[in-house]
């Protein structure tokens, strides 16, 4: 009898553990860098991933854009536009360089909708206005509203 009482008060423990740790898994999307509210998910079910490529050596006009990029993308204040710097030296991310026919550092547009790309945008338009900071963010915001943001 005793026995049985104690593999129960164990199984409960267990329950309890693998409910809550699934209810906590339920509340939070895990990205690569942080954790993120689900209720930050697109409820449409399309997205623009704005996308940074970058690769080593980093130079000072590659750190720019990534920092120019960024801003822009966080002055839209829209939960449906979200950036990704993404290393193209880690072998993970490899084909984004086939994928997205990258030949150098780059700012990649993607529209996403039920989780499957439905088109993309290479702005290489970046490097022609990298000396303005104010143009090189309007660019960056009216490419973003051109391909559906």
């Amino acid at each position: 009898m005793f026995k049985l009482i104690r593999l129960l008060t164990i199984l409960s423990v267990l329950i309890f553990l693998t409910l809550s740790l699934g209810f906590l898994n339920s509340s939070y999307a895990i990205s690569e860098n942080n954790i993120i509210p689900v209720k930050s998910e697109v409820k449409n079910n399309s997205k623009i991933i704005v996308y940074y490529f970058y690769g080593k050596p980093r130079c000072v006009s590659c750190k720019k854009i990534e920092t120019y990029t960024k801003e822009a993308v966080a002055s839209l204040k829209n939960n449906n536009v979200e950036f990704k710097a993404v290393d193209l030296d880690q072998p993970k991310n490899k084909h984004y360089t086939k994928d997205y026919k990258l030949y150098t550092k780059s700012v990649v547009l993607s529209k996403v909708k039920n989780e499957k790309q439905i088109k993309w945008k290479n702005l290489s338009g970046i490097w022609t206005k990298l000396n303005n900071e104010k143009e090189f963010k309007a660019y960056i915001t009216k490419e973003i509203k051109k391909i559906g943001g």
